[in-house]
């Protein structure tokens, strides 16, 4: 069994420094926390969080709060917990899934009042986001998977929507695609909506009027029934669009059928590109994607608000993760080009 004794031989510093990394109770030089965190992953160390805990006076818990009304959690979102959890888990943090309304303070409270959580990492964050207004001030540690309209001092890593907006329209465009449209997740378009769908829209639509192509966005649910819906309201809008771009994978797959119903074949016909975590090898045909790298994403969160818990005077890391365009079988020349 991998014991603190082990991790400091191999790392060349004392078990008392590996405790400090560890609880964060001092501030230790980043090239010191690196080396002990590789010493861990070398020799496969897992701290008892609980454990450390007790000693220390701090529970090594981190909330990841999810607002799962008025939706539930899909497998894109997934991508995102499991990949924060593990990489909690490798700097000896446990993680607890909170889910609630997306207005609803009080649940927030209770967690608060427990005192079992060190701090707090909010997904599906709104441009304007109360949650992050009453952490801060009840002075409770929080971090972001997305960003808020001004995050200030608050750490946080998202996807970097302008450059994926350019890499998708730059793409279709260059294939000949004149008018673009976009499935869009459900979103307000003022303060209250989620910063990524508002970005992103935002990006998409700016990006397209900066090469003079004509751009409709339209939003759906997260069901294939409401896929299909809002491609058949997209052509009605503009039936001339001959590229769309996805922000929704289950709206995805309803559009692909919706669009074999209308005669408006994929890729033949229509192009599509998916930006959403999914499943792009899994569709016929495979997908073309530039999607934010859900893993990277929520790994730079977790050690952001990790190292804000140990260093809470020091500037917080805030981190925007470009994409990769992978190009498959859902993309082709836009017809008659």
């Amino acid at each position: 069994m991998v014991t603190r004794a082990d991790v400091a031989r191999l790392a060349g510093v004392s078990t008392g420094t590996v405790s400090h990394v560890l609880t964060g109770a001092r501030s230790i030089r980043p090239e010191t926390r690196r080396k002990v965190l590789d010493a861990m992953e070398q020799l496969g160390y897992t701290p008892n969080a609980m454990a450390s805990a007790l000693a220390g006076g701090r529970s090594r818990i981190i909330a990841i709060v999810f607002p799962s009304q008025p939706r539930t959690i899909v497998g894109s979102d997934l991508e995102y917990v499991l990949a924060a959890t593990e990489a909690a888990r490798r700097r000896g943090y446990h993680v607890v899934l909170w889910t609630s309304g997306a207005d609803d303070l009080n649940e927030l409270r209770q967690l608060v009042r427990a005192g079992l959580v060190q701090g707090f990492l909010l997904m599906q964050v709104a441009m304007s986001d109360e949650r992050v207004r009453f952490l801060r001030s009840a002075g409770i540690p929080v971090g972001l998977i997305g960003r808020t309209r001004a995050p200030g001092h608050v750490p946080f890593a998202d996807a970097d929507f302008e450059q994926i907006a350019r890499l998708v329209v730059d793409h279709l465009a260059g294939l000949g695609h004149r008018t673009i449209g976009m499935l869009n997740a459900p979103y307000e378009r003022g303060t209250r909506g989620i910063g990524a769908a508002v970005r992103f829209a935002d990006a998409v639509r700016r990006t397209c009027e900066e090469r003079k192509l004509g751009c409709t966005i339209v939003e759906s649910q997260h069901t294939v029934r409401a896929g299909r819906e809002a491609l058949r309201e997209l052509l009605e809008a503009a039936p001339g669009t001959t590229g769309v771009i996805s922000y929704n994978w289950e709206a995805t797959l309803g559009a692909m059928h919706e669009a074999r119903a209308l005669g408006r074949p994929i890729p033949e016909r229509l192009s599509l590109v998916l930006c959403s975590n999914g499943e792009p090898e899994s569709t016929d045909p495979e997908l073309t994607t530039a999607t934010p790298p859900a893993t990277e994403i929520a790994t730079a969160a977790v050690e952001a608000l990790i190292d804000h818990l140990a260093a809470p005077e020091a500037e917080p890391a805030q981190r925007l993760v470009p994409s990769v365009l992978v190009e498959r079988h859902s993309t082709a020349p836009a017809p008659g080009s």
